[in-house]
C-alpha cells in the first residue's frame, strides 16, 4: 500500500465497524463484570473478566496496525466466543447478556469477513 492509494470506502467502513464492535464487546464484558461485583466475590469476578478479555486484547496491536492476518485470526476466535454467548443466552439469569453478546459477535464476525475480503480484493494480497 502506497501513500497515494486511497482505499475504498467499504474497507474504511468495515474497519470502523470492526473497531466499534470490538470495543463495545470489551465494554460489555467490563460492565457485566462490574454489575456482578456487589453480590459476588471480587477476586473471582476479576479473574473471570481477565479470562474473557485477555484473548481479545491480544489482537489489539494487530488491529491498530491493520494487519490482515490479525483480522483473520480474530474471526476464528470470535466464533469460539459466539458458542459461549449462545450457551449463555439459554440460561435464565443472563439471557439478555447472552443475546446481546451473540448479536454483537455476529456483527463483529460479519465486519471482519467484509474487511478481509474487500482488502484482499483491492490490494491483491495473500493472508
Amino acid at each position: 500500500m502506497t501513500t497515494q492509494d486511497t482505499p475504498p470506502a467499504l474497507i474504511e467502513s468495515s474497519h470502523r465497524a470492526v473497531v466499534i464492535c470490538y470495543s463495545t464487546l470489551l465494554l460489555i464484558f467490563t460492565l457485566y463484570a462490574l454489575w456482578q461485583i456487589p453480590g459476588g466475590n471480587v477476586t473471582a469476578i476479576v479473574v473471570l473478566w481477565l479470562i474473557k478479555s485477555l484473548p481479545l486484547l491480544i489482537f489489539l496491536p494487530g488491529l491498530r496496525a491493520r494487519k490482515l492476518r490479525t483480522y483473520a485470526w480474530l474471526s476464528f476466535v470470535v466464533l469460539l466466543y459466539f458458542v459461549q454467548a449462545v450457551q449463555t443466552a439459554f440460561t435464565q439469569d443472563a439471557r439478555l447478556y447472552g443475546i446481546a453478546v451473540s448479536i454483537l459477535l455476529s456483527l463483529l464476525f460479519c465486519a471482519l469477513v467484509v474487511y478481509i475480503r474487500t482488502y484482499r480484493g483491492y490490494y491483491k494480497t495473500p493472508l
